[in-house]
């Protein structure tokens, strides 16, 4: 907990940028909170591919670090910084295939028209945002939590401030309405960046380290290696959240209401999610550390401790998003239907909190363990070919009787977070037996 907790709060932080923006739109009206939704669902798909490539660079820079190769460290940090630059241009064009995907959706013009403002300017935020994770990772793989934790808080900040201020047009500002929460974005991400930077070259952790000296060319074998590993885990992600972030999409035809609902839902399911989030990262360091100094069975037990103390959380979770569901949902909206959806939505999310947060901090055990393909065809299967068929016949079609709308595919959540938490534990399991097995096996023997 001394290394997830504060990893956890600067995740919350960084979701809380978001579930700001949705609580700000729906104080406007309930089609700003939609295109809000619609849009943040393209960044949202864009920036987890990011992410998990990102990530790769965590347990490669844990593994360096628990062996205490510290030129290594530096090297692995300056390549991953030359990776975050193509990778930042491959975003913009994703950002503008999304605007270009908006069109073809079956939403009122106004909606469209807000959604696409929305993400012209996530072009500039998407080039900065795999550098500030270059940094994020590198210190992260390090077991230094405390930028996430101080910065991302600081952020969060500036952020409501921002919201406040560009959304409904304080200070003698011109009111931009829902396009002001992505300009609000765009300097929260220049923030967190310059501060990285400045932390990567003063703080007293990674002194030592010279993250900046004798800086190298791009290695293309590096480079290579961390992308074997990191897009593994990008479509590992991807497979399970990009299945969240197409619901709007399939629901935007059954109206604002229902979408904004869903918004509301989804942004306090995934403000919760941070806290099985930050156990898992700190399962990826602690697993990484030990076994970069050739400790399996401390691998282990680290894991089993987080499986235990994740389960107790996202029990306690799941019991808070029932007891306070409807006080939720009319803080976000003073719409009467939006609150009534988003309110019975909160019991699917609350079954969903209780197996997902099992199967994130065992995908997160297994990235230590530099185990990525079997995670990700685990993913594919139980999101896309167990309950995508299942989630969409029962919201959209009468295969299963009448069509549950949105309610269908948060069935369709619960049901392929359950199936990926089983087989993602027992593919646990047998890798971390099988590393210690590997290890004893390399020990010499004591003669007799």
């Amino acid at each position: 907990m001394r290394l997830a907790g504060p990893l956890i709060m600067g995740q919350i932080a960084v979701v809380g940028m978001t579930v700001t923006d949705i609580y700000v739109a729906g104080q406007v009206n309930a089609d700003t909170l939609a295109a809000l939704q619609l849009g943040g669902s393209i960044w949202s798909m864009i920036t987890l591919m990011v992410i998990g490539i990102m990530i790769a660079n965590s347990p490669i820079i844990g593994n360096y670090w628990g062996a205490r190769q510290l030129d290594k460290v530096r090297f692995q940090f300056q390549q991953v910084l030359w990776l975050a630059l193509p990778i930042g241009f491959v975003v913009i064009g994703g950002v503008f295939i999304g605007i270009a995907l908006l069109g073809h959706l079956d939403v009122s013009d106004n909606v469209y028209q807000i959604a696409k403002g929305y993400l012209y300017p996530f072009l500039i935020t998407g080039f900065m945002f795999p550098a500030f994770f270059a940094f994020r990772t590198t210190f992260e793989g390090m077991g230094d939590t405390r930028p996430v934790l101080v910065f991302n808080s600081a952020a969060f900040l500036l952020n409501g401030i921002l919201d406040y201020v560009l959304v409904f047009g304080k200070f003698g500002i011109p009111k931009l309405g829902g396009v002001g929460a992505a300009w609000a974005t765009v300097i929260v991400m220049a923030f967190l960046v310059a501060c990285m930077a400045a932390y990567g070259q003063r703080s007293k952790t990674v002194k030592n380290v010279n993250l900046y000296n004798d800086f190298s060319a791009p290695d293309l074998s590096t480079l290579a290696e961390t992308l074997r590993l990191g897009i593994p885990i990008a479509l590992n992600i991807a497979a399970e959240f990009s299945f969240f972030a197409i619901i709007p999409f399939m629901i935007a035809h059954l109206g604002a209401e229902v979408v904004g609902a869903h918004a509301i839902t989804i942004n306090i399911d995934s403000l919760a999610f941070m806290i099985p989030l930050g156990i898992a990262q700190a399962l990826t360091i602690k697993v990484a550390h030990a076994q970069g100094s050739g400790n399996p069975i401390e691998a282990r037990i680290f894991c089993l401790a987080g499986f235990k103390l994740v389960l107790i959380l996202g029990l306690v979770t799941s019991s808070m998003k029932i007891l306070f569901r409807e006080d939720i949902a009319a803080l976000f909206s003073a719409n009467p239907q939006v609150q009534i959806i988003a309110a019975n939505l909160f019991f699917f999310a609350a079954a969903l909190g209780a197996v997902d947060c099992l199967q994130m901090s065992a995908s997160g055990a297994l990235r230590g363990y530099k185990d990525a393909r079997v995670p990700l065809a685990i993913q594919i299967f139980a999101f896309w070919i167990v309950a995508f068929p299942i989630a969409y016949t029962m919201a959209l079609t009468d295969t299963w009787g009448e069509p549950l709308g949105v309610y269908g595919f948060w069935i369709g959540t619960i049901i392929a977070a359950s199936v990926a938490a089983i087989f993602l534990l027992t593919r646990w399991n047998i890798v971390s037996k099988n590393e210690i097995k590997l290890f004893n096996q390399s020990q010499p023997s004591n003669p007799m």
